[in-house]
């Protein structure tokens, strides 16, 4: 069960996150939601996909992680061995809370800690602050991911009305046969039109740039190449095991 509470400095001065910590059942994950404003860097690591939920039909942006469930190629026993990590899972055990106001509203937003989560101790790790308190670095890292959170939402939804009223969604079938018998099926998912996207008319583009989203599209048609990086890796994990 989840404890959150308000970080402080006062309170937490002496709190330390096991960033290291590879059983953390929080990144031993295959997918991850992502968010566009993050897709510059992604599409360097990641197979990016769109994701319809086979119950409300809402559409997600994921970043591929792995070929099979619980199961994240990018990490090793020392951590993440990417670049660059989802915002999702590169905040750790930390999230926003709100006040609300007097008509309900939230308001004031705060960062929480779940104190409960495994990978918050006092004796190694990341520092949260400095000896007389200041932010660390680590800290600042995390707010950085927060702040791609909390303003990502906005961003994928104008992602997805763009992409609905030019029709550019294209369902995609992904079969990979890995180096043994094993074969991985990836349903539900969908890219962008090439075709069509290539097709559209200035006016379309110049719409598209406007919103900063023009480049997005083109990043996540290019991220499908990281598929034979997962294969790769996927490969060289069965032939430890």
């Amino acid at each position: 069960m989840s404890n959150i509470a308000v970080l402080n400095n006062v309170d937490h001065a002496d709190i330390k996150i096991s960033v290291s910590d590879t059983n953390s059942t929080s990144d031993n994950v295959n997918r991850c939601q992502i968010y566009a404003s993050e897709i510059t860097e992604l599409q360097k690591e990641f197979p990016i996909l769109i994701y319809r939920g086979e119950e409300t039909e809402s559409l997600q942006l994921h970043a591929i992680l792995g070929l099979e469930k619980n199961e994240n190629l990018f990490l090793s026993a020392s951590g993440w061995t990417t670049r660059y990590v989802p915002a999702l899972l590169a905040r750790g055990p930390f999230s926003i809370g709100y006040s609300k106001n007097d008509n309900g509203e939230p308001t004031d937003p705060k960062i929480c800690l779940d104190m409960n989560d495994a990978r918050v101790n006092s004796n190694e790790g990341e520092a949260v602050f400095m000896p007389m308190g200041g932010e660390s670095q680590y800290l600042q890292y995390v707010k950085k991911a927060l702040q791609t959170i909390e303003t990502g939402a906005q961003y994928n939804h104008t992602l997805f009305t763009l992409i609905d009223e030019l029709d550019l969604l294209e369902p995609v079938s992904i079969q990979i046969k890995l180096s043994n018998v094993e074969q991985v099926n990836l349903n539900n998912y969908y890219t962008i039109n090439q075709q069509k996207l290539s097709a559209l008319e200035g006016d379309q583009l110049a719409k598209l740039n406007q919103y900063g989203i023009l480049s997005s599209l083109f990043f996540i048609l290019s991220s499908m190449g990281n598929f034979q990086r997962l294969i790769e890796l996927k490969n060289a994990k069965s032939a430890v095991l």
